[in-house]
């Protein structure tokens, strides 16, 4: 069964290496990829939604033109450049706002994960300056995976999962990264950042759980004491070398729409790529 895959563009370089990010961190998987640029031929519109141009519109017209031709350009260089049988390519050229645009395309293509490139690793911007909080707050049916504009695929060999034990785990909500963690052969480092003297009943059933869901991968626990959790994360990705931060969102008392947005902030501020796992595709 494909995966289907969404990669917002708007032809910079960092969504250009978003792109190609995905397509090796997900060259094991047969893929459908949707490569979409949106387009308004007002880009200062106070409008949310786009209004349908008029027939002949000058502005839409070179608009579209431009987006069409640049689409191509990508879609080319994919095919030319990873020559992956198992993945396949559809240009969506839209004609409306950012978030309009994305959600209609999840929803018209059945998007697993939504693929946004920032601008650097200590920014929080994404494509077209729509901060990356705000798309991950508005887009809620499918993972998103952000990667920062200087950051390179290299193996994933490590990945980093934030857990407090505090909810009850469902094993669907880790496919994707088991997934990821199958077909890479990689450690996933699950860090608890202690806040309490020891864990509770519940916090060690839901424990548990983890080590059942997790049965025949490589995994490992963790944790530290007594630090801020923005502090404990980004101290753990220095010292073990992450390549990749998951977390299951609306799972974890750690990271989401929940927390404080400084926190988030901080959170974000990353030098590695962040997948935002969404539970309700979870299958």
């Amino acid at each position: 069964m494909k995966k289907h895959i969404l990669c917002y563009t708007d032809f910079s370089d960092n969504a250009l290496n978003a792109i190609n990010y995905s397509a090796k961190l997900f060259e094991h998987h047969r893929c459908e990829f949707y490569i979409l640029h949106a387009f308004q031929a007002d880009k200062n519109a106070l409008d949310i939604e786009a209004l349908v141009p008029e027939p002949g519109d000058k502005v839409y017209e070179t608009e579209k033109k431009i987006a069409t031709i640049g689409l191509k350009k990508i879609i080319d260089s994919l095919k030319s450049n990873f020559k992956n049988t198992k993945h396949t390519y559809t240009a969506v050229a839209s004609f409306n706002a950012l978030l309009y645009a994305l959600k209609e395309t999840i929803k018209n293509n059945t998007i697993e994960v939504l693929v946004i490139g920032t601008k650097a690793k200590l920014e929080l911007e994404a494509n077209d300056d729509l901060p990356i909080l705000d798309i991950m707050e508005y887009i809620t049916d499918c993972s998103i995976l952000a990667v920062p504009g200087d950051y390179s695929f290299c193996e994933l060999k490590e990945i980093l999962l934030p857990v407090d034990y505090e909810e009850t785990l469902e094993t669907s909500n880790f496919t994707e990264i088991i997934g990821l963690a199958k077909q890479h052969q990689s450690d996933i480092n699950i860090l608890h950042i202690k806040k309490e003297h020891h864990l509770d009943e519940k916090q060690l059933e839901n424990k548990k759980q983890l080590e059942y869901i997790l049965k025949g991968l490589k995994y490992s626990f963790h944790t530290l004491k007594r630090m801020p959790i923005n502090k404990g994360i980004n101290l753990f990705i220095k010292n073990e070398h992450c390549n990749l931060i998951a977390f299951i969102e609306e799972k974890s008392s750690y990271i989401g729409n929940s927390l404080p947005r400084p926190l988030l902030k901080q959170l974000n501020q990353l030098c590695i790529p962040l997948l935002s796992i969404s539970t309700k595709i979870s299958k």
